[in-house]
């Protein structure tokens, strides 16, 4: 029988990281980062007093070198913050986890979603819902009221099911601010000063003050920093737009550590983690706002959250059983290659336990993707400028048909402004070969739409006064 995470804690733990070759874990990170093409990344390793080993390799956005003063955003690192500031609502009686989001948000009456359905991600609400209410940058953005008035409006499964979606954690932080006034403060007041997160910011004039730089998106292959890759979405921090310092985040994996935390108490936060909910498609479970499984290789239990912000990834590894963590933050990020870009701090935490790892591959994903829409794109082009005669022109034209369609499908998923967003350069050659596709429709299928098919080479024709 697995035994919780509440008493593994107070079970001996495994050798300490001051067994693992720190030295060898340094080259790793350093042959991830060129590998992947991450530009600049920090790591630490954490135990319950603290940092034991940190690492700062390459350049920010603005090409200065990667140090301990190095800002990143941690995206959905976020989400289990926002869930403990909430448990510290919880432990001071003025929120009932329990209770229907509705009687803190009107636009939600009626409805049987409740706060702990947010942390869990149970709620119902679908992932994409989140797309039209998050990364909203500057003055003008979506305000948070109008945000959640959008979701109540979304359809949604019966809660029960888990399903993981931004939209919850925008929810749980209108919650919080329903309930506190401020949800900036309350999280400052409540989580980010007790755990001497003391760099940490929430917003985007903290982040300027902090030296936040752009971080990198990934066109056709290549890191490149740029505007939109850094900005702030000052109501998104309580689902993702939260930063600091490598410190920062270790200062937060630090009190998971804690046998005698400066909030809630050891017990809470162990239950916290503790997987309750499971992961469809995976071997996770998931707790209130952390994920739980088996660290491949090991078999150790490992509890976990990452998340990523367009140009920024973050995330936090706890090993229960040797009461450490890892923590890594990367300033370049890509949907496609998620899997490569995190996997690092899973390769450091078996490390960590003495297990080998295989040496990192390139990121390929991305940029084949890319560069593949764009072949295709330029494909269509050519049809579309010469697309032949007779039936040849037909195919074609079914073939552009089929490409707008494609294209209208793939970027209606995620939206014209997120795709930009997250997806530049699959978003702009998908774009175009859409477009490119609509032409090649509309010249191979003008002469169907004219009244047939125009005879190509060798087609027999009517010869003159056969009275037909």
């Amino acid at each position: 029988m697995r035994l919780p995470l509440a008493l593994l804690l107070t079970l001996t733990p495994l050798p300490p990281a001051e067994a693992a070759d720190t030295g060898a874990m340094d080259a790793r990170a350093e042959a991830h980062a060129a590998a992947v093409g991450v530009p600049g990344l920090a790591y630490a390793v954490v135990g319950p007093g603290g940092v034991e080993h940190a690492f700062h390799t390459g350049v920010d956005g603005a090409g200065e070198p990667v140090d301990a003063d190095t800002a990143f955003l941690w995206g959905s690192v976020a989400k289990p913050v926002t869930a403990t500031a909430a448990l510290v609502l919880a432990e001071e009686g003025r929120l009932d986890p329990d209770a229907p989001v509705g009687d803190h948000l009107p636009a939600f009456e009626g409805r049987d979603i409740t706060v702990r359905h947010l942390m869990t991600h149970t709620s119902g609400i679908p992932e994409r819902a989140a797309f039209a209410v998050a990364d909203h940058y500057g003055p003008d953005a979506m305000g948070l009221d109008e945000r959640v008035e959008h979701l109540a409006g979304v359809a949604a499964a019966e809660p029960g099911t888990h399903a993981y979606s931004s939209a919850n954690h925008l929810l749980l932080g209108a919650v919080i601010e329903e309930v506190t006034g401020d949800l900036h403060g309350h999280l400052r007041e409540a989580v980010l000063e007790p755990a001497g997160m003391d760099g940490a910011f929430t917003d985007a004039e903290e982040a300027r003050a902090a030296g936040l730089t752009p971080g990198h998106r990934f066109l056709w292959g290549a890191p490149v920093a740029g505007a939109d890759a850094g900005k702030v979405d000052d109501e998104g921090v309580a689902f993702g737009y939260l930063g600091g310092t490598l410190d920062d985040l270790a200062a937060f994996a630090r009190l998971q550590l804690d046998p005698d935390p400066p909030l809630l108490d050891a017990q809470t936060l162990a239950g916290m983690r503790e997987g309750v909910v499971p992961v469809p498609g995976s071997a996770q479970t998931y707790g209130l706002s952390w994920r739980e499984t088996e660290l491949s290789g090991t078999g150790e239990p490992v509890v976990f959250h990452g998340g990523a912000t367009p140009g920024y990834a973050a995330i936090v590894v706890l090993l229960p059983e040797r009461d450490r963590a890892v923590v890594v933050a990367q300033n370049a990020y890509a949907i496609a290659a998620d899997g490569e870009i995190q996997r690092i701090a899973f390769d450091l935490a078996r490390m960590l336990s003495g297990t080998p790892v295989e040496e990192p591959a390139a990121a390929w994903i991305p940029p084949a993707a890319a560069w593949g829409a764009t072949a295709a794109a330029l494909g269509l082009g050519a049809a579309a400028v010469r697309p032949g005669r007779g039936r040849t022109r037909t195919a074609l034209g079914a073939v552009g048909v089929l490409a707008a369609v494609a294209s209208a499908a793939l970027l209606s998923y995620l939206g014209p402004r997120s795709s930009l967003l997250w997806i530049p350069d699959l978003a702009l050659a998908v774009a175009a070969g859409g477009l490119l596709g609509a032409v090649l429709a509309v010249r191979g299928l003008a002469p169907l739409l004219r009244g047939g098919v125009r005879p190509g080479p060798g087609s027999r024709r009517p010869r003159r006064g056969s009275g037909r």
